[in-house]
């Protein structure tokens, strides 16, 4: 079996490795050994923070990978074609489970390639690294190669993904863990996913409290609203408002983003993001137990759009958005939460979401707000129906 233009992306791959992957490199004060172990057709696992871990990834191995990329990556015109030229990286839908991007995955690996995927389906928010579905063990054991495992640490600094603005810093790409396939196939599926999750683990904050660094740009807090939903000094939704370096609420509660990533200010209960993600997500199981049939939240000027995957996108609504303990409305359309597979977001705050039994929808707006909430507030719901 061969794969299209193979020979192609192996040469155009060794051509930007040492190129364009030096000012990346330089950009993101990148430290990492390369590994030179891979000599026949690899799978490889990495924790997710930056736009750019593909080249980072990349950089970090002597032979050719290819990557996964969200479909939406796709739907950018002329940028997607010389994307997939350049690249040819294999599509997948985060809005529902993709069986095609796991078929193709192994078919490329059957061919002889190697493949990275990142095994969270998703940049983090607050600093750890996400759940890691039971699914991607399960694709590393019935893929028949051996697995590495890669870890990208202080990238979450770098470029937090709440922020609208890069900082400078040091990024440190660690191989972690080889696993034959042998290895992979006397574990259990439960097995796998266990050590893939204890090498990928990452939590900035700690290591950053380990070995610190300063991570210096402009607009420091900018966006951090979309990570920030509730605000700590009156709980309620959706009243922090960022600007420059610094963040506040109406309230009276008012703080600094720092070159260390901590938080500083006025009637501040925490210093760090993670903490306050991990308050705001129980707090918010507790604002949708007392809220009854009224809506947990509501965001105004929001732009509704059909998604035809991996091909294009079509505005179908504007207005306010709203999600209660059954229906998630938008720009007068109703979407009931029972015929909803997920909620996720891509980027900063692009709201994507699919009906089991019908189209993709993405949510976008002009002005900051919070995409994450709506996640958590779906995954709450969902779980009391069960």
């Amino acid at each position: 079996m061969k794969l299209k233009n193979y020979t192609w992306h192996k040469i155009i791959f060794t051509i930007l490795r040492y190129t364009a992957g030096q000012l990346v490199k330089l950009s993101f004060g990148y430290k990492f050994k390369r590994y030179r172990g891979i000599k026949k057709p690899t799978l490889i696992f990495a924790n997710h923070n930056t736009n750019l871990d593909p080249a980072l990834i990349g950089l970090a191995f002597s032979r050719h990978i290819y990557f996964l990329a969200s479909e939406h990556a796709f739907r950018a015109g002329f940028g997607s074609k010389l994307m997939n030229f350049i690249f040819a990286p294999i599509p997948f839908n985060k809005a529902r489970t993709d069986i095609n991007s796991v078929k193709e995955i192994l078919r490329r690996i059957k061919a002889g390639a190697n493949v990275c995927l990142f095994a969270e389906g998703d940049r983090s928010f607050n600093g750890l690294t996400s759940a890691i579905a039971l699914s991607t063990a399960k694709l590393a054991k019935k893929s028949g190669v051996d697995l590495i495992t890669y870890r990208l640490e202080c990238a979450y600094f770098v470029t937090p993904r709440w922020a609208e603005s890069k900082r400078k810093g040091k990024i440190y790409g660690n191989f972690i863990n080889r696993y034959t396939a042998d290895d992979l196939k006397s574990m259990s599926a439960e097995e796998v996913l266990k050590v893939i999750e204890r090498d990928l683990f990452e939590d900035a904050y700690a290591r950053q409290a380990a070995s610190p660094q300063q991570f210096k740009g402009k607009n420091l807090a900018q966006g951090i609203e979309t990570v920030l939903y509730i605000c700590s000094g009156c709980n309620k939704i959706g009243t922090i408002k960022s600007k420059e370096n610094s963040f506040s609420c109406s309230c009276g509660l008012s703080g600094i983003y720092t070159e260390t990533g901590l938080l500083e200010g006025k009637l501040l209960q925490f210093s760090t993001i993670t903490e306050w993600d991990r308050w705001q997500a129980k707090q918010l199981a507790d604002i949708i137990k007392n809220v009854g049939d009224d809506p947990v939240c509501t965001d105004e000027n929001q732009q509704l759009f059909e998604v035809n995957p991996v091909i294009d996108k079509k505005l179908i609504g504007e207005g306010s958005m709203f999600i209660d303990r059954k229906t998630f409305h938008c720009a007068g359309f109703e979407f009931p939460l029972s015929n909803v597979t997920r909620f996720t977001v891509v980027g900063q705050q692009t709201l994507l979401f699919a009906l089991i039994d019908g189209p993709t929808y993405e949510v976008r707006s002009n002005t900051p707000r919070s995409a994450l909430k709506y996640r958590e507030i779906f995954k709450i719901l969902i779980g009391e129906e069960k």
